[in-house]
């Protein structure tokens, strides 16, 4: 590729924001929507329209944020209460005797959480994650272009792939990809003309020890759920990516 071929690259690449690097991924913003009673699957809706979805409780410090009830997005798929995306229940605020069969959505209330059916209106917790566990399996190109295109399906924030400059940023996304359906998850950081860089804006801040020149066209980096730190592989596998807020 020669040098005008790859600046082009570089710039359909990097546009349409140069932004600065946001270093605290594991921030996120909680909305409590009073205005609004919602089946669990119109506020689902509605949360995945104007936010991230409906809340993910991962820890009592979370939980005894919100004092209020209302909806949550923890659901019952087959024989698993299970988070949006897919994510497994490890931590569980139950009242007394629930959850009750067969209501399958849980509301968070004064005393705990309540399984109801989720036909029942309720108003409803929605969030705002900065990174995002995407469980589809795309190429890194897919992956760019899904991540880029969240904007156009009525999100209000823009994304990208995701940048883990820091160490806490890659062990965060370490933690997050044990959640993912293949071993391997899409990052943001990509080799092109010689040198890695963050898509989002050009960045070159990550591990020393990636290859100077990588081999079997391993060319896009990845979090494992093996081994923690970043890895390469080749851009065409198809695997679970995280998408960014910016």
């Amino acid at each position: 590729m020669d040098a005008d071929l790859r600046r082009v690259f570089l710039l359909v690449l990097l546009s349409p924001s140069l932004h600065l690097v946001s270093s605290d991924l594991r921030e996120n913003r909680y909305v409590y929507i009073s205005n609004l009673d919602y089946t669990w699957e119109k506020a689902d809706q509605h949360c995945k329209t104007f936010h991230d979805g409906l809340i993910t409780i991962r820890n009592k410090e979370q939980d005894d944020l919100l004092t209020k009830d209302g909806w949550i997005g923890l659901r019952l798929i087959g024989s698993n209460w299970m988070w949006p995306g897919g994510e497994l229940l490890n931590y569980s605020h139950w009242e007394n005797g629930e959850p009750q069969s067969p209501r399958k959505c849980a509301q968070k209330t004064s005393n705990g959480w309540k399984a109801k059916s989720c036909d029942d209106n309720a108003k409803f917790y929605c969030t705002d994650e900065k990174l995002v566990l995407i469980r589809e399996e795309k190429t890194w190109e897919e992956a760019l272009q899904y991540c880029r295109g969240l904007g156009s399906l009525g999100y209000y924030m823009s994304y990208d792939l995701a940048t883990l400059e820091t160490p806490d940023d890659q062990l965060f996304a370490y933690e997050k990809a044990q959640n993912a359906t293949t071993i391997e998850v899409w990052t943001g950081l990509r080799y092109l003309g010689g040198s890695w860089f963050w898509v989002r804006d050009g960045g070159q801040t990550f591990p020393t020890t990636l290859p100077v020149c990588p081999d079997h066209h391993n060319f896009c980096g990845t979090v494992s759920q093996t081994s923690q730190g970043l890895q390469t592989r080749n851009c065409m596998e198809r695997i679970n990516f995280f998408c960014q807020r910016w």
